[in-house]
């Protein structure tokens, strides 16, 4: 019996007499369920919905009943709804009715019941498959989320400050003797000038780094390194945090000093050190007026320790001394605007100086192709964006950021991918399940909507693992990285509901071909297990695994190649002997006792050679630049380069080679106005015969600053800088800095001759022994190369154990495909050897594919790499084809399993059904 709209009769019960209707719902709500709800189930839902209807606007007015009306058809048109089945839906219908909720309702939450129910005990079911899923996602998402971690925080420098968006930092450019001027600091002078001349500047403040201090409390004398001379409103500027003193005041009398919480508590404990006084060097009493919160890990400059500018020496020329200097705008002012002012300094302050230091006068200088400038950073680039000299610390590289987004995307890529071939390749397993399912009425629909649940359910499951595996592993990855995540870092909300948004879409996106291939098979084929995947699915198949290859090779060679040049950094011959050098810091608090400790240090029988070496080519030393006049023929030239200070047995120390001229000597009294030069420096000045020749300093503007010095060697060349860097012209002077022993030592009892030298340190002063090894200095130049290097071979051998775990599922469905193929061939006499053999041609061919797709990419890659290296390895051809064999061995591995297990299979069981 049918049911009509205008009355209602089902399973024996009498039809409804619900009066007159001379008002019916809105007609567009009647025309969606028309055009929605399934035809044979069209008849059942209208009558029941205009009954109850009717029934309500008597109940609550015909305004409310329309409003319930239109909600419960609105209510009905979901294909959950649509396609179920006629009982359930009259049942439905006639469940209770109370206002809007007396219409029916699709049962929403029962369809997802079963859909989590289905889906859990089918990934039970299939455990071996479940587990190498929940792995390669795991790992996939681990490693996305830590690079995600280090990606979030190298794009976060400096941008917690209040007016990040305002915050600049003055740079000074410019060209001197053919050669360009990039300094991250600027003249002492430009911060006043700029408030003075520039309306649009609201704030200008000042940074001096000093060196490290040995800082005195008490009996105690530790060695700060991270201590720093700022203007008194720099934490009006710098939004860090002032939690005892008075932000604008803190700092402005001489010999003030404000100190960050860690330091308060190393030297205080919990006592307020607010008005205490802590000793720094040579500079004396500092009185403590101020305690910060520390400075944050993502901040180009990080210090503990902040001491009143005006305690040290700043200097009032142009030319001749140099600040950080940091400059807030005004709102609504562009730094287009501060740069057009900043033009006319050269002609307004700097002109006037250049007769002074140069000897020549400004129109003179400038047509010598010399100039100066200067340049404003906004302070969030700094960190990815600047590579200046006399960086206050050693900046990041933007393309770094680049490199490991784009790795973790392919890695994300490759676990989709991984995904989608273990998914696809149990399929063949389910092809019944399928069958049986569809012969029971499922509709193609609900079966990729219960496969899609599985998928979006495994890869939650997947990221619990991930999290799991990110916290375990983020010590080392710190280590790695050189950075300071903690848990809290990783489990807040944004972080978290971004993991949970990203692995529901990886989870729809991934499980889509599954789910499509999945629901397409028919019932008769699938009950008769003879489910084949056709051309498009092999053809896809295949194209992903060969991507995944491509990205593993790519990272292969990228690994190769990084290590490569690390290694060839650290071995090349660098001009002077790292070995079996011991060096002694902070020997200038001996005083008049330095000497006497040298000699004494000289005749342990351990010790070959003692030199006072402030200046050591490798890890962070004194150094300093200056500008020098040249006289060459008729020709004067004023150039910039840098120079050093050292002492007679300075060469023989460390085996730096004296090829022309003598060395230091203490046999002439005159080797203060005597200087070395490095080969660089003499191609650079144009002597044809340098000894003899003489140079001359331009000096600070102060009267006697300017020298004159006769050139009586020359040393070959050696690598004083990273080789980053092309060995630039080298100045060594006599004397001066006293900073650190160098000890040239040849023994088997490193710690007995270290013991022996502390004891006598202790003997002398009361101050920390601290010593290093030169060798373990010169590595540290490379550090961040080596973390790069590390950081992609890490992520190289993720990439490839994600991409096996795919061939590993491939494989699986190929031979799971070809059993009773396999079959016939052993009864006609195939050997197991010939069947392993044509199981993994195929694959062969794929990576050998992908290792001509790779080899040019990653090629032109690293190539761009190496430009950054004035020194570099070259790409040799053996590169790519260690990274294909390494490809083609782990494949072999994989694969050899299954088809090893397909060889050896009885073929009366494969052919059985036949």
């Amino acid at each position: 019996m049918t049911r009509k709209h205008s009355s209602s009769q089902s399973d024996g019960q009498e039809p409804r007499n619900v009066g007159p209707r001379t008002v019916g719902p809105p007609r567009w709500a009647d025309r969606l369920l028309e055009w929605f709800v399934a035809p044979h189930l069209l008849e059942y839902v209208q009558g029941d919905l205009h009954e109850t209807f009717h029934k309500q606007v008597a109940q609550v007015g015909l305004a409310r009943a329309r409003r319930y009306y239109v909600w419960a058809a609105l209510s009905c048109l979901t294909p959950f709804f649509a396609k179920r089945q006629k009982a359930v839906v009259v049942q439905s219908i006639h469940s209770n009715y109370s206002h809007y909720n007396e219409y029916s309702k699709p049962l929403f939450t029962d369809m997802l019941s079963n859909y989590l129910t289905i889906a859990f005990r089918n990934l039970w079911r299939h455990k071996a498959f479940t587990a190498i899923n929940i792995i390669g996602l795991a790992v996939g998402l681990a490693t996305c989320l830590l690079i995600v971690l280090f990606v979030v925080h190298e794009l976060s420098y400096d941008r917690y400050h209040t007016h990040a968006d305002r915050l600049y930092r003055m740079t000074l450019h410019g060209r001197m003797d053919k050669k360009d001027i990039n300094l991250a600091y600027t003249s002492g002078p430009a911060g006043q000038a700029l408030m003075r001349d520039c309306p649009g500047v609201e704030a200008v403040t000042r940074l001096r780094k000093e060196g490290a201090f040995l800082v005195k409390h008490g009996n105690d004398i530790v060695k700060e390194e991270n201590v720093a001379f700022v203007d008194s409103n720099f934490f009006s500027v710098f939004a860090i945090p002032l939690l005892k003193g008075h932000r604008t005041n803190a700092l402005l009398e001489p010999n003030t000093l404000v100190i960050s919480q860690t330091i308060a508590r190393k030297y205080f404990g919990e006592t307020d050190p607010i008005g205490k006084t802590l000793t720094m060097g040579k500079l004396g009493l500092f009185r403590v007026t101020g305690v910060c919160a520390d400075v944050p890990s993502n901040t180009h400059f990080r210090y503990d320790m902040f001491g009143s500018l005006s305690s040290v020496k700043t200097g009032s020329k142009w030319l001749a001394s140099g600040a950080y200097t940091y400059l807030r705008l005004r709102k609504g002012y562009s730094i287009q605007q501060v740069e057009a002012i900043s033009r006319g300094f050269i002609s307004k302050y700097i002109a006037s100086e250049i007769k002074e230091f140069f000897g020549v006068d400004f129109a003179e200088f400038q047509q010598q192709g010399n100039r100066f400038g200067f340049g404003f950073q906004p302070i969030t680039d700094i960190h990815l964006h600047s590579d200046l000299d006399d960086e206050l610390e050693a900046n990041s590289d933007s393309k770094y950021v680049y490199i490991f987004s784009v790795i973790a995307l392919f890695i994300l890529l490759l676990a989709c991918i991984n995904f989608m071939n273990l998914s696809t390749a149990g399929s063949v397993g389910r092809s019944k399940e399928v069958g049986i399912r569809k012969v029971l009425g499922s509709v193609r629909t609900q079966l990729m909507s219960q496969f899609l649940t599985e998928s979006v359910l495994l890869t939650l499951l997947a990221l619990v693992l991930a999290l799991g595996l990110v916290l375990v592993l983020l010590p080392n990855f710190n280590e790695l990285a050189g950075k300071q995540f903690t848990p809290s870092t990783l489990l807040n909300g944004p972080v978290l509901a971004g993991a949970v948004l990203a692995c529901l879409v990886i989870g729809l996106l991934a499980g889509s071909y599954p789910a499509f291939v999945l629901s397409s098979f028919k019932p008769i084929t699938s009950l008769k297990g003879r489910v084949q995947i056709g051309f498009a699915g092999r053809w896809l198949r295949n194209a992903l695994v060969t991507t995944q290859f491509v990205v593993s090779i790519g990272m292969i060679i990228a690994t190769i190649v990084a290590n490569q040049q690390v290694r060839f950094m650290q071995n090349k011959q660098v001009g002077y002997d790292k070995e079996q050098v011991l060096v002694i810091h902070d020997t200038n608090v001996l005083g008049p006792q330095l000497n006497a400790f040298k000699t004494e240090l000289g005749r342990l029988s351990s010790v070959v050679k003692v030199s006072l070496a402030g200046f050591l080519p490798a890890g962070s030393t004194s150094q300093s630049v200056d500008g020098i006049q040249i006289r060459n023929g008729a020709q004067t030239g004023t150039h910039r380069t840098k120079s050093y200070f050292i002492d007679e047995d300075y060469l023989p120390t460390l085996g730096i080679q004296l090829v022309q001229g003598r060395n230091f000597s203490k046999e002439f009294s005159s080797e203060s106005s005597t200087v070395l030069l490095n080969e660089a420096a003499v191609r650079a000045y144009g002597f044809k015969n340098p000894l003899g020749q003489q140079i001359s300093t331009v000096g600070d503007g102060t009267e006697g600053s300017k020298r004159t010095y006769t050139i009586v060697g020359v040393v070959k060349d050696f690598h004083f800088e990273s080789m980053h860097q092309r060995i630039a012209p080298l100045l060594m002077f006599h004397g001066g800095d006293n900073a650190q022993l160098a000890l040239r030592i040849q023994t088997d009892d490193i710690p007995g001759l270290i013991s022996a030298i502390e004891q006598r340190w202790k003997a002398q002063t009361d101050n920390p022994f601290v010593y290093s090894f030169l060798n373990e200095r010169f590595n540290t130049i490379y550090r961040a190369d080596q973390r790069i290097g590390q950081l992609v071979g890490v992520f190289a051998g993720l990439a490839v154990l994600i991409a096996c775990l795919g061939l590993f599922g491939i494989a699986s469905l190929t031979t799971h495909q070809r059993t009773r193929e396999i079959g016939v061939r052993k009864v006609l006499g195939a050997s197991i050897t010939s069947i392993v053999a044509l199981l993994l041609t195929n694959y062969f061919k794929l990576i050998l594919l992908a290792l001509l797709i790779a080899s040019p990419i990653a090629g032109y890659a690293m190539r761009q790499w190496l430009r950054d290296f004035a020194y570099k390895i070259d790409l040799e051809w053996w590169v790519f084809a260690l990274a294909g064999g390494l490809a083609i061995t782990v494949a072999v591995l994989t694969i050899s399993y299954q088809a090893i297990k397909a060889a050896l299979l009885n073929p009366v069981k494969s052919l059985r059904t036949e």
